[in-house]
């Protein structure tokens, strides 16, 4: 499905006009009175002026279709970010934190600017709708706030041990000729509000419909998503191949850039991802590597004793004396190697295996073999450093400290719809 992944000043624009034209706003307001209560969070009022703005808000930013059933959706999106919003702003006064507005005005401009738009027109646009921009910018000061607050309560508590940083590395290494991805995410999280996994698929079909209508994925992915990365329009950045969870993995190889993939279900939600770009790797990885092999018309025995040798087969230099007198076990030198020149099974089995031990056993007709990495070397500009990889595992620890944090307040809270 061919798709536009960047909201363009025309768009946006049109956008607006359309709301104008159609009459939209009065439609919203239509749907709820004039002054009122939509919820309450614990003690705080989310009315429905409060509502009716950020359904306009969405409604206006994403270009989404104007029917009953996708204003529903937008009306019922809205209100959920903005049951979140009071939650998190609860949690920033309970550590009297204070968010200045000179913050939020500047993070309210570079999201506008990053869209190619005037912060001053896009202003007087969203006010010839109804639309103040102090619903943009009360969204902007919970995210700023929240992001705060899980780094404050998480940052300093998160460890990566170099055991982490190692199994990462082994993967990004075995994998480092394979291609990149730049992949966009919206994650529709099957919470009970909105009907499970089903509503979850539902939610997910109406994102491609959208899509589909002209709707720009950023947009959609910031109002819409409930991963962390919404912040950011659902980008995730470069992806190696195999990086990703297996059921997201297996779609994005096989999809053409600009094209959206349909509904990936997941335990707890459904993906749809966008492939922005894709570049064949300029790295790659030179393994030295040595075969461990027990001949043995027993399979089961075959595998059973090279498990059993893990802990004694530890260094490719002593290799050879540590298997003298071991009946049936023979080693074999496989010299140097390149990634790209292996399958993909091996691969699968080196990203596994630490330098100086060997793999778990491989099947051979006349017995199994293990694999004894001597040493493993990546080059090329897209290999990270150790560095990066404890940022990025940082990064993602936090993410998830994220969601259940948010999770847990959301169970605490008191929360009523009306």
């Amino acid at each position: 499905m061919d798709m536009k992944f960047n909201m363009t000043k025309q768009f946006y624009l049109s956008a607006l006009a359309t709301l104008i034209a159609t009459g939209l706003t009065t439609e919203v307001a239509m749907a709820q009175s004039p002054h009122g209560i939509s919820a309450v969070v614990n003690n705080d009022i989310v009315t429905t002026h409060d509502l009716r703005q950020r359904t306009l808000f969405m409604v206006a930013t994403t270009g989404i279709e104007r029917d009953e059933k996708s204003i529903a959706r937008a009306q019922q999106q809205a209100l959920r970010n903005l049951v979140d919003e009071h939650i998190q702003m609860q949690e920033s006064e309970k550590y009297d934190q204070s968010i200045d507005d000179a913050s939020v005005d500047q993070s309210v401009s570079r999201l506008i600017g990053r869209n190619g738009l005037d912060p001053n027109e896009v202003v007087q646009r969203l006010a010839s709708v109804g639309v103040s921009i102090e619903t943009m910018r009360d969204q902007v000061r919970s995210e700023i706030a929240w992001q705060r607050i899980i780094n404050g309560l998480y940052g300093s508590r998160i460890r990566i041990s170099d055991a982490q940083i190692d199994e990462t590395l082994n993967r990004i290494s075995a994998n480092a000729s394979k291609p990149n991805y730049r992949v966009a995410e919206i994650y529709i999280e099957a919470s009970p509000d909105i009907g499970g996994i089903d509503g979850a698929m539902q939610g997910a079909e109406a994102m491609i419909e959208q899509v589909a209508g002209g709707a720009p994925f950023p947009l959609l992915a910031q109002q819409f998503s409930s991963s962390p990365t919404a912040a950011k329009g659902g980008d995730m950045g470069w992806i190696r191949e195999g990086e990703l969870r297996p059921e997201i993995d297996q779609v994005i190889v096989q999809m053409e850039v600009g094209n959206l993939s349909k509904p990936i279900k997941v335990p707890g939600g459904v993906y749809v991802v966008a492939l922005l770009d894709k570049k064949i790797s300029e790295s790659d990885t030179l393994y030295k590597l040595k075969q461990v092999i027990v001949k043995n018309d027993d399979l089961e025995a075959s595998k059973s004793q090279l498990a059993s040798l893990k802990e004694t087969l530890t260094s490719c230099e002593t290799l050879k004396s540590d298997i003298e007198g071991l009946e049936g076990v023979s080693s074999a030198d496989m010299g140097e190697i390149k990634s790209s020149d292996l399958t993909e099974d091996v691969v699968s089995v080196l990203e596994r295996t630490d330098v100086g031990a060997i793999s778990e056993p491989i099947d051979r007709p006349d017995g199994a073999a293990a694999i004894m990495v001597c040493s493993r070397e990546a080059s090329g500009a897209d290999v990270p450093t150790r560095d990066q990889v404890e940022d990025r595992l940082i990064d993602q620890q936090l993410a998830q400290a994220s969601k259940r944090h948010l999770r847990d307040l959301r169970r605490k809270a008191t929360i009523v719809v009306r």
